[in-house]
């Protein structure tokens, strides 16, 4: 029995509300911070909130008794005590009102869990008593109301206003430490050929300079490539052991990061590099750290994070991912990332909430680093694009040096003058743009269709990258070089893209193009390709060779092969075409075995059996080239053959291969200058509408009707 009936009634009397009115109030970590695992400097609104734009909810408690007041203890017990059984008791009732109502399986089922409820409420009562920090649960007269609008059963929201008490998701120390329960398996749904969610292997002897270097390797082939991240807040953090930006050590968006950049990095790496610098096989390597960056982006809860960093991490990993695997498992993951990418507004270009200057380059750079890959997983699926092309030029990142950003500037950079970090990320912005516009039908919006404007969009490309590759140094830096040399790659790729839409397009004319020269440049493409490959300047990036892969180029050639009619001709182009078609189906999507190189093998077949019939014509084994041609071969590029130099890469030393000397080549790049780029209008005739050649525009149609019977019907690839 109560041995104070009179107080225990007034007590019973009270709201908690009523209770805690009195006494003073502490402020604890608002809605959003809890739920996002972050640490909340309490203020309102908090620095995080203001940050994100999202609306802070504070969450304040009645202060907890200190010290060693008996009497303060004993209300403080006893008012728990009898509010603890009246609530109960109020259970109780609601649970007999059920049970006359309802079924008997129902009553008994929510009797124990009323019991549980019990037992929680008891536990957490203790530990209220034992300690005065955060309280875990953060209820406010909010939380009752939330609850109801997505409960259809009134007796179900009457039975959460009476347990309050249920058990939290997460607990916070006093350190700021977060202790959560696992996260549902939901992340398994996009699980690889290895584990996801197992916890994260601890570190080997040697594990901190492995990572170093993986740092390192990661700054010098990734990161100019893919530019999504912050060159000097990156390295402060994986070299020299600093917080990442704002984040407490040890929290789940780096640790996502950090892993994600070690993966990559392994893949940038061949066999023997790996062996050489690591000691391992590079396919235990890329395995190991996949799995640990998949582990990490599942602790990071990355399918509903509101985290910036944490998509950029996974956006890494997509990128790294495709680098290993030709399935359509990128493709499939790639929505994910846009989907989360517009829950954080970066398609729009000024957001509704506040965002630094700092974190706003930060979001233009990852935007187009997601179109980027929608570009590539659409040319690798011959699908249409997720994103618009509106949607990229709209907003585009400043044009500045790494070390031109700090996390505390005030205010937007201006473009930089000269060669940037960013200068290849804005070129292939700009490419993009184009592609969309020339390659894709009306399905997302409107295409180009009409062949001036197609050329003209070709042509205004060539002379923003003049711009851009301006102070260019392409005889000192090979990343130079190596950018020159892909930005003419992709400016002769869309002229032909131009001249040979990559989507069927039955409103599209092709227009007459003389003589050969339309084989001739396909071919000229194709050589220079390989060029590029062989080339010991860009062999840093190598590995990003996936991501442009001639087929389009090839593809073209071998159509204008199987109507071929002059031996010489078809013997002069076959070596390049042949080469290319054989390296060429380890780079395309599932391989061989996919939809894109069945048509390939189709249209091959045919320009084989073409060049059969010559040369059975001919009667000899020897040819001459042909002297008719139209127009002289215009070369595909300025630059001389490549020569062999000598490349060394001094990863142990942190050495930029991007610096390494090589063999002088002069090219001054400015607008006047681009005439001096490859081009093929001059062999089109503009003013004769219709092919010069029914037979080689039908031979490439054949080809597009190939290749979209194996998208209309995928489960045809086998």
């Amino acid at each position: 029995m109560n041995p104070h009936p009179n107080q225990a009634a007034d007590a019973a009397a009270r709201t908690p509300s009523q209770s805690h009115s009195a006494k003073p109030k502490v402020r604890l970590s608002c809605e959003a911070c809890r739920q996002r695992k972050v640490k909340c400097d309490k203020s309102n609104p908090c620095t995080n909130c203001q940050r994100l734009g999202t609306r802070c909810v504070p969450v304040e408690r009645a202060r907890l008794p200190r010290g060693r007041s008996g009497r303060l203890a004993t209300e403080r017990s006893t008012d728990t005590g009898v509010n603890l059984k009246d609530r109960v008791s109020k259970l109780e009732s609601v649970i007999r009102d059920l049970a006359r109502g309802g079924s008997q399986s129902s009553a008994r089922a929510i009797l124990s869990a009323a019991a549980a409820s019990e037992s929680v409420a008891q536990r957490e009562d203790s530990n209220d008593r034992s300690s005065d920090g955060e309280n875990p649960r953060g209820d406010d007269a909010g939380g009752v109301q939330a609850t109801d609008s997505y409960l259809g059963s009134s007796f179900w929201a009457n039975l959460l206003n009476e347990v309050p008490d249920v058990p939290p998701n997460e607990r916070r120390g006093d350190g700021g430490n977060v202790e959560s329960s696992k996260p549902p398996n939901y992340h398994r749904l996009f699980a690889m050929n290895s584990g996801v969610g197992e916890p994260i292997n601890r570190e080997q002897p040697g594990t901190s300079h492995t990572h170093q270097q993986l740092c390192r390797i990661f700054l010098e082939r990734v990161d100019p490539i893919c530019k999504v991240l912050h060159r000097p807040s990156l390295k402060a953090f994986l070299v020299e052991g600093k917080p990442y930006l704002d984040y407490d050590l040890g929290h789940l968006a780096p640790t996502a990061l950090a892993y994600t950049v070690y993966y990559a990095a392994s893949c940038s790496l061949n066999d023997e590099e790996c062996m050489r610098l690591f000691g391992v096989f590079k396919a235990t390597m890329v395995a190991r750290y996949q799995k640990e960056a998949e582990s990490a982006l599942a602790r990071a809860d990355f399918i509903i994070t509101n985290d910036l960093t944490v998509l950029q991490a996974y956006v890494l990993f997509l990128l790294a991912l495709r680098s290993q695997d030709q399935s359509r498992r990128m493709w499939t993951m790639l929505s994910l990332a846009l989907r989360i990418a517009q829950a954080l507004s970066l398609h729009v270009p000024d957001p509704s909430f506040p965002v630094r200057p700092f974190e706003r380059q930060l979001r233009r750079r990852l935007w187009l680093a997601i179109g980027f890959l929608d570009v590539l997983a659409c040319m690798d699926r011959a699908s249409e694009p997720m994103m618009q092309a509106s949607w990229l030029e709209s907003h585009p990142p400043a044009n500045v040096n790494d070390i031109d950003l700090s996390p505390n500037m005030e205010a937007n950079p201006p473009d930089s003058p000269g060669f940037t970090d960013m200068t290849f990320t804005i070129i292939v912005q700009k490419a993009q743009y184009v592609t969309r516009s020339l390659n894709f039908s009306d399905f997302m919006e409107p295409s180009v269709t009409t062949l001036a404007i197609r050329q003209q969009l070709v042509v205004e490309f060539q002379q923003s990258v003049s711009k851009l590759l301006r102070g260019s140094q392409t005889d000192k830096i090979p990343f130079h070089w190596f950018t020159r040399s892909v930005a003419a790659c992709t400016h002769a790729s869309m002229q032909l893209i131009t001249l040979r839409p990559l989507q069927r397009a039955p409103n599209f004319t092709p227009p007459r193009i003389r003589g050969d020269r339309l084989l001739e440049f396909a071919v000229n493409v194709l050589t220079t390709y390989h060029h590029l490959r062989g080339d010991s300047r860009g062999f840093t990036w190598q590995w990003m060779e996936f991501a442009f892969p001639p087929w389009h180029s090839l593809a073209v050639a071998i159509a204008e092969l199987c109507v071929c009619e002059d031996v010489a001709v078809m013997e002069k182009f076959w070596a390049p075409v042949e080469q290319t078609f054989d390296n060429l189906g380890r780079l395309v999507a599932d391989n061989k075995r996919g939809m894109l190189w069945k048509p390939m093998e189709k249209i091959m077949d045919r320009a084989r059996v073409r060049r059969a019939q010559l040369l059975a014509g001919s009667g000899t084994g020897s040819v001459t080239y042909s002297s008719t041609m139209d127009i002289a071969p215009a070369p595909i590029s300025t630059q001389p053959s490549p020569v062999p130099v000598g490349f060394a890469t001094t990863f142990d030393q942190g050495g930029g291969a991007c610096m390494a000397a090589v063999t002088s080549i002069h090219t001054p790049e400015s607008v006047e200058s681009a005439t001096a780029w490859p081009s093929v209008w001059d062999a089109v005739d503009f003013n004769c509408a219709g092919p010069g050649n029914e037979m080689a525009w039908s031979s490439y149609e054949n080809f597009l009707a190939d290749l979209y019977v194996n998208v209309d019907h995928p489960l045809m690839n086998g």
